[in-house]
């Protein structure tokens, strides 16, 4: 009878196999079916000739004690797609078991006698250093077949990392680290655990002589899956306790973020999240009120029934020009403002402010009716999970510590009083139940104080700077202060298009190009005028579609951790202001700014919140990406070095390219413009002119002074007939494995 494999129903709760990338598909073993075995499965990689990853179920309860077998092939596999024992032989790599034989040799004697003997195909092996193999992996396996908590019916997942620093070796290549994860039940519940070693230090120690203790990481599926291409079924990443978002439980239980943390012993592995670690995913998740947004992509929507279109154009920091031929709100959904409460709330205090931030406000008995009727608005709107967003953040505030919370009191914290005096002379902090968080809500954002930040500023409020803006004077320029809310930039486009105001979007431009892809986000620069005052904005932000009341819970939220932060730095990270968080997978700072008082100290008034996108991922990542060489932009002008390849098809490096493109909005002249890397030069013979968008290709050569781009990477210019240096990029490292893959620098 033929073996059945890993078999998804081993748990109460269903498992399935792992999902490979369109990158994994291209070079698996039969479009990566999995070869079955007695009690594990796996998928082969044809161009390393080992597994992309094994999976095997553990009944610890039934087993067996069995002899080694002996090592060989799979008569299933082509011989030209499996490493056999000549890349074992005479050397310190062992043909280190991806499923240990000791994990499956159970259940009855003959299919454990079967599983054994299976253990034992090269398909099932491979390349980690002994010293890798027979000490720190070693421990990790007998953890998991030792440790009581994990029950006694497992399933897990194992394979190599296999990065851009690979060592080529014999036909395959050598991992640079391998990973597991380890899936089980606890009280009906699913729980996963995901650890990654690297043995990569082995390049420059092939014995072993100086790497004595490798360490192990305990990591989040989502880097697993950053790092392989290998996708697990949605409830693993969620069962998993590693995350992102650091937040009272996660920095005083030394988690390190983002989602790894060293292990020594198992007493370092992680077992529980705090119950407010998705605090901010989850007030974005409950807004009801939010707008879907869309952006384009190939000169199409990419959905066609978002509330939102947004029309992001250009690729770089305008710098005073205006790169934007179109408004960045395409279209968006009126009838849905109209009918929201908050918003139409929202819209009626625009004009309870000046725009110029030397002009004190004051506050009307109209005004502040206005102001409690928004609130009131706020705290009455339910999110999408029946609880209010005011509820939800009052919660957090108040919860304990050992839980997530912030543990602040519920009682008045007259030792946290408020400068300003709007709202009453006596007030301060006040979380005795939710009408007193209100009322304080109130006076962070509303009270007007004095702030003594540079020079004092009488009547600022924190609202008018975060969701409105304000023109301030610099010198001899006026500038734009905060303007970082969404409605208010579409009404202002509005206005502006029927010639009664002046606002002009002048182009987006994130840290990186896959910011482009972000919609829930916009980084942009803007000139705003108003009356004879011309203010520019060269880089600023919102967050794209949430409503009033989430962009108050959020702020409000933060406001509180760097409350917390004044006595015990756990929520912040570089000084005051950023607060690490994700959404959606995008990682951000929160930046909060509060009052700056007389005596220089920090008051309680909000004085500006807002987000900066950093990327997908804002770490560096334990090793290089397995999809693309390091490449780092150091200098951008008004023509780009767009891409580059470095290590073309085939031998030699005569078709080697450098492409440029042209960023500004009329032609430019690049005849006899020179490329020049490390080897050398290559200059742009022919006479040409390019269009605005469009991108020449300049094939370099080796040899005679020519512009080579090394595989051991380089730095590459553009060099103007002045020889001004234009644009500069560099790039590390090409994997060997790399043939024929493009470089984007832009």
């Amino acid at each position: 009878m033929a073996a059945q494999g890993f078999d998804t129903a081993f748990l109460p709760i269903p498992v399935s196999l792992p999902r490979l990338g369109e990158s994994l598909l291209e070079v698996a073993w039969e479009y990566g079916e999995p070869l079955h075995y007695e009690h594990f499965s796996l998928v082969m990689n044809r161009e390393t000739k080992m597994a992309f990853y094994t999976a095997h179920n553990i009944d610890r309860e039934n087993l067996i004690s069995l002899a080694r077998s002996r090592w060989k092939l799979d008569p299933r596999v082509d011989l030209a797609y499996q490493a056999g024992p000549d890349v074992y032989k005479n050397n310190v790599w062992d043909r280190g078991h991806m499923v240990r034989r000791a994990a499956i040799t159970w259940g009855e004697r003959a299919k454990a006698s079967q599983a054994n003997r299976d253990s034992f195909f090269y398909t099932n092996a491979n390349l980690q250093h002994a010293k890798f193999n027979q000490d720190e992996w070693l421990e990790l396996e007998n953890w998991l077949l030792e440790e009581q908590e994990l029950g006694d019916r497992l399933s897990v997942f194992t394979g190599p990392i296999n990065s851009i620093n690979d060592q080529p070796y014999r036909g395959t290549f050598i991992p640079s680290a391998f990973w597991k994860v380890i899936v089980f039940t606890r009280g009906g519940e699913l729980q996963c655990r995901a650890f990654l070693m690297k043995q990569s230090e082995f390049w420059d120690d092939h014995d072993g002589r100086k790497t004595l203790n490798l360490e192990s990481y305990q990591v989040s599926l989502s880097q697993i899956s950053e790092l392989t291409d290998l996708y697990f079924q949605a409830e693993l990443y969620e069962a998993n306790p590693m995350f992102y978002s650091p937040n009272n439980f996660t920095l005083s239980n030394d988690i390190d973020t983002p989602e790894m943390r060293p292990i020594e012993s198992p007493t370092d592995i992680i077992n529980t999240r705090g119950d407010y670690t998705d605090i901010i995913q989850a007030l974005w998740d409950g807004d009801k009120n939010k707008f879907s947004v869309t952006r384009m992509k190939d000169g199409r929507w990419m959905n066609e029934n978002a509330d939102i279109r947004l029309y992001e154009q250009g690729f770089r920091n305008p710098r005073k020009q205006d790169l934007a031929k179109f408004a960045l709100f395409d279209d968006v959904n009126t009838d849905k403002l109209m009918l929201s409460p908050t918003y139409e709330a929202f819209k009626r205090l625009l004009d309870n402010y000046n725009e110029m931030a030397h002009d004190g406000e004051q506050y009307s008995n109209q005004e502040r009716i206005e102001i409690d009727n928004f609130l009131n608005t706020c705290f009455a709107t339910t999110g999408s999970n029946g609880v209010t967003l005011m509820e939800e953040v009052y919660q957090y505030i108040t919860a304990s510590p050992e839980i997530g919370g912030l543990g602040f009191e519920r009682k008045a914290h007259t030792d946290m009083p408020f400068s300003s005096t709007t709202f009453g002379s006596e007030a301060c902090v006040d979380l005795s139940d939710m009408a007193a968080f209100q009322t304080t809500l109130r006076n962070i954002w509303f009270g007007l104080y004095t702030n003594y930040f540079d020079k004092a500023v009488i009547g600022a409020s924190g609202f008018e700077h975060v969701f409105l803006g304000e023109i301030k004077r610099e010198g001899s320029r006026y500038e734009v202060g905060g303007y970082h809310y969404w409605v208010k930039f579409f009404w202002d486009e509005q206005v502006a298009m029927s010639g009664q105001s002046n606002l002009n979007y002048l182009g987006s431009f994130y840290d990186g190009p896959e910011g482009q892809l972000n919609t829930d986000v916009a980084t942009l620069s803007m000139r705003w005028r108003v009356g004879n005052k011309s203010a520019l904005k060269e880089k600023g932000g919102f967050f794209v579609g949430i409503s009033p009341e989430c962009m108050l819970a959020l702020g409000t939220l933060v406001t509180f951790e760097s409350y917390r932060n004044d006595a015990d730095a756990l929520a912040f990270f570089d000084g005051e202001s950023n607060r690490r968080a994700a959404i959606n997978d995008w990682r951000y700072d929160l930046v909060i700014y509060r009052e700056t008082r007389q005596d220089k100290s920090r008051g309680f008034h909000l004085r500006s919140f807002y987000p900066v996108l950093k990327s997908r991922d804002n770490h560096q990542p334990l090793l290089a990406p397995h999809s693309n060489a390091e490449v780092t932009l150091y200098q951008e002008g008004d023509v780009v070095i767009a891409s580059a390849l470095p290590n073309p098809q085939g031998s030699g490096d005569k078709n080697e390219w450098v492409s440029i493109r042209n960023e500004t909005a009329g032609l430019v002249d690049v005849t006899g413009w020179k490329i020049r890397t490390k080897s050398g030069t290559t200059a742009i013979q022919e006479k040409t002119k390019l269009a605005p968008g469009r991108d020449h290709r300049i094939v370099v050569r080796a040899g005679g002074g020519g512009a080579a781009l090394s595989n051991k990477g380089s730095y590459i210019e553009l060099i103007d007939v002045e020889q001004t240096v234009i644009s500069k990029v560099e790039y590390k490292s090409v994997s060997r494995r790399a043939e024929g893959q493009v470089l984007n620098f832009t």
